[in-house]
């Protein structure tokens, strides 16, 4: 069976090689393709599927997805000037060039246009996707529609406003739906095409994107479309353009119809694996002596991603190491995030019933012994980081074919943990043992105790360096509940019905096992845990179905890169990413109380502030912070509206001198 690997590089598929590909490979250009059969347009559009997964379109690595935002290891950011080069310009145009290229050939040939509907349907969903691309970042830029040549004016002309290029991604993906296939409709060799479904569901983020962009950003007190003449893109808008009511009206459509499609059994969400289902969607691998997962639960399992980035260990490895890298703190989440996860009752950590006394969720067990926020807490907070006393049966070998730590025990989510001997013993085996459970200490210089280590994306059962290979999700069907969710809560003036909750967030929050979110259960109630970036301080606030849909996206989608675009398109960006941050407690917590049993302090106290002190100090303040480390401060954060677009590179300046730089650089 043929099976189609979506590649980050510009070659996209793998099918078995035809003697046209072999004829003509396909990482020369869509250009030496003849364009004579639709056979050649299929091979053309293949080339196409040009996706950041594992590695960035400079193909870096990243795992530093989200970072530098409030839920994930923020530390510095802002004060940037304007670079030289940046190949998030450069790169999405190269493709958009390919696009363009089969739509001309398309628009010539004279054979059957239905012959080559599904290469058409595709070259309008990338070109759609660079453009959103570009857009996320720099706002208005010049739209490419047509295959320029050196003397087009399009090459040395202004930008589109942001309006303009709005208008022609819309335009693009309506176009392109139609054309393609339905994902249950597409063969079993062809898997992993572009289905209507993934064109809907981008459709639908991109809808949901800019309504709540229009709606809020002019409240920031910053122009960031500028003049167009001098300064930004401008605000010219063409005939016709959607209304905010539009757009989101328009974005709950296509999400309906998705997960109205994901019923009849074309998607679902992933739940194969009990209570650690979310934490195991994101490391699914089975090739290569790759352990999956407790259950043995493959990629062919796996019916949530619409849109991914395939991988395969001989075929198309991402030549990185996901297991060493997440383990070593490439990605973390802050404590702030870590404390928004709610209890399986649906509710926050504390609760308020008058919106002044502050008590206890009766599910949490508090901060008092390690161990504790860890239980009754929504699943997907134990999928993203690993309770002080469970170990891991993931382990990244040092060298190619050591052994690392791997589930011997299909149906065994965790290996036996082992503890230290007390008293100490220098050849305890157990300082040798990868499964040993080490008491969490504060003893390194000028700690900041700022979050928790991130289990995420960090697989199981690698047996060879560099050879992770989990696919990559580009649009999965937890997203397109929360697309629908929020646009309607937005349509509903902060309002939504229990019958939307129950089709669209509570499918999510089925999975995390937590109480399902419904008007009743919010009525009335306060969060007394929330965090105002403002003050820098934890606050007592009315609880609403906007922030609790917000709330639910952040959960869903933590580290999948969609926080600082959502924080922006919300209008509160320069607000989360400033001021001083908090981390976790120390006081009134077992630091105070319990000692090592690691080889190196064993039987010293966790925490021994005369030797090991905080970087930024501890909160003495009485109130509900009282004893958190001062992770950031405020001094270190420099995120400013001008953040929300980034500046068009100098050297593109140079090169057209119709280009403007955005506001602020």
């Amino acid at each position: 069976m043929k099976k189609i690997f979506i590649y980050i590089a510009f070659v996209a598929l793998l099918c078995g090689c035809s003697d046209f590909l072999d004829r003509e490979p396909l990482s020369q250009g869509t250009e030496v393709i003849f364009y004579k059969t639709a056979s050649q347009f299929s091979q053309a559009a293949n080339s196409l599927y040009n996706l950041e997964g594992w590695k960035n379109y400079n193909g870096s690595y990243e795992l530093r997805i989200d970072q530098g935002t409030d839920i994930a290891g923020l530390s510095n950011n802002g004060g940037e000037s304007a670079p030289e080069t940046d190949f998030h310009w450069d790169k999405p145009y190269s493709y958009i060039r390919n696009c363009n290229i089969l739509l001309q050939k398309a628009a010539e040939y004279t054979g059957n246009q239905t012959d080559i509907a599904n290469s058409v349907g595709t070259a309008y969903f990338f070109r759609g996707y660079q453009h959103f691309y570009l857009l996320q970042r720099f706002g208005g830029v010049p739209i490419l529609d047509h295959v320029p040549d050196v003397n087009d004016p399009v090459i040395k002309g202004p930008r589109n406003s942001r309006y303009e290029v709005i208008n022609f991604i819309i335009n693009d993906l309506r176009a392109a739906i139609p054309l393609l296939p339905q994902e249950k409709n597409i063969a079993a060799n062809d898997k992993g095409k572009i289905s209507q479904e993934a064109a809907k569901a981008f459709l639908a983020r991109v809808l949901l994107f800019e309504a709540t962009w229009e709606k809020y950003v002019p409240s920031i007190s910053y122009d960031l479309d500028g003049d167009g003449t001098t300064v930004g893109a401008g605000l010219i808008k063409p005939s016709g353009y959607p209304t905010v009511t539009d757009m989101l009206t328009e974005a709950k459509k296509w999400a309906a119809e998705v997960i109205t499609e994901a019923e009849t059994g074309t998607f679902e969400l992933w739940n194969k694996c009990d209570t650690l289902s979310y934490y195991y969607l994101f490391n699914i691998d089975d090739k290569n002596g790759n352990v999956s997962n407790f259950m043995n639960a493959g990629k062919s399992t796996n019916k949530e991603f619409i849109l991914s980035v395939k991988y395969d260990p001989d075929l198309n490895s991402p030549s990185v190491s996901i297991t060493t890298d997440i383990a070593r703190g490439a990605l973390g989440f802050s404590a702030l995030f870590g404390e928004s996860f709610l209890c399986r009752n649906g509710l926050p950590i504390y609760i308020s019933r008058d919106g002044v006394s502050r008590e206890k969720n009766p599910q949490f067990l508090g901060f008092e012994h390690f161990c504790d926020e860890f239980r009754n807490r929504d699943y997907r907070f134990i999928g993203c980081t690993l309770p002080p006393d469970r170990p891991r049966w993931v382990g990244a070998a040092a060298a190619e074919n050591q052994n690392p730590r791997t589930s011997e025990s299909i149906g065994k989510a965790y290996p036996d943990p082992v503890y230290p001997k007390v008293p100490y013993n220098p050849n305890d085996p157990a300082f040798n043992s990868l499964n040993t459970i080490y008491t969490p200490t504060l003893l390194s210089v000028n700690f900041t105790h700022s979050g928790y280590m991130c289990r995420k994306f960090l697989p199981e059962g690698t047996r060879m360096l560099n050879k992770d290979t989990p696919d990559w999700p580009v649009i999965r069907l937890a997203e397109v509940h929360l697309i629908y969710a929020e646009a309607t809560v937005e349509l509903g003036n902060g309002q939504i019905s229990n019958q939307d909750l129950d089709f669209s967030v509570n499918k999510n929050r089925a999975r995390a096992r937590i109480a399902p979110l419904s008007n009743e259960l919010i009525s009335g109630l306060y969060d007394a845990n929330y965090f105002d970036h403002v003050t820098g301080r934890t606050i007592i606030k009315k609880m609403n179905m906007l922030d609790e849909i917000r709330r639910e996206r952040a959960c869903e989608l933590f580290g999948e890169g969609f926080r600082e675009n959502d924080l922006k398109r919300w209008g509160i960006a320069h607000v989360n990413l400033r001021g001083q941050k908090l981390g976790r407690f120390v006081y009134g917590t077992e630091y105070m109380t319990a000692t090592a049993n690691d080889a190196t302090y064993h039987g010293q106290p966790t925490y021994q502030p005369d030797r090991f002190q905080s970087k930024n100090g501890i909160i003495e303040e009485a109130g509900p912070d009282y004893g958190r480390t001062i992770t950031t401060l405020a001094s270190d954060l420099l995120y400013s509206q001008r953040n929300y677009l980034a500046p068009v590179p100098l050297t593109q300046i140079r090169l057209n001198k119709s280009l403007t730089q955005n506001p602020g650089w």
